[in-house]
């Protein structure tokens, strides 16, 4: 036990557009164990395959980082019925692409999403905790997919050593066992000495 207090969680970050008593009920409801890295009150949007926009309801948009799930989520919340209205994971290669800059989009699940934020400032900084989360998240996988150029190097060397190893062993019985392979002392069946 090394007598440090476990790290805290930051805290969640609520709307500049709602009450310190909204804001408590939306972090109530996403649970103890998420919290909101940004949020704003938002419109969400649904891209039709004709090019037109369909609005699909109204909430507070939610950055989640959901601990049980061990992910990211954008997740539209209705503050006062207390239910999530969207939910969109943030799966590897995720984008947001200001189209606006209030207005959002990304590619949902089924199609393609916008978020029509109330707040130009909110919009801003949902935006920029989503595209500072992302690189983090992709640095970090970049760091495990790739080795240090020591370690490869290491694991070359060893691949090279075992070869010359297996080489020279696999020479030697082959040599061991050839037909040509004779002793003054002995005779071979195929060669005889005089």
């Amino acid at each position: 036990m090394s007598g440090h207090p476990p790290p805290r969680r930051p805290p969640s970050v609520g709307s500049i557009l709602l009450t310190p008593q909204e804001n408590d009920s939306l972090f109530n409801h996403l649970g103890r164990k998420c919290s909101t890295l940004a949020s704003g009150v938002v419109q969400v949007f649904a891209g039709e395959r004709n090019g037109c926009w369909v609005k699909k309801c109204c909430g507070v948009a939610c950055l989640v980082k959901d601990n049980p799930q061990r992910s990211y989520y954008i997740r539209v919340v209705d503050v006062k019925e207390g239910k999530t209205l969207f939910e969109q994971e943030l799966y590897n290669n995720f984008t947001v692409t200001p189209s606006r800059t209030y207005f959002l989009t990304f590619p949902g699940d089924s199609c393609q999403i916008g978020l029509n934020f109330a707040s130009e400032e909110e919009a801003k900084r949902f935006r920029n905790t989503t595209t500072d989360l992302l690189s983090r998240r992709q640095r970090k996988t970049e760091k495990r997919r790739d080795p240090p150029n020591g370690t490869f190097l290491i694991t070359c060397l060893h691949f090279i050593s075992f070869s010359v190893i297996f080489f020279w062993v696999e020479l030697f019985l082959i040599l061991l066992n050839s037909p040509g392979r004779f002793r003054k002392s002995q005779s071979h069946p195929h060669f005889k000495m005089n």
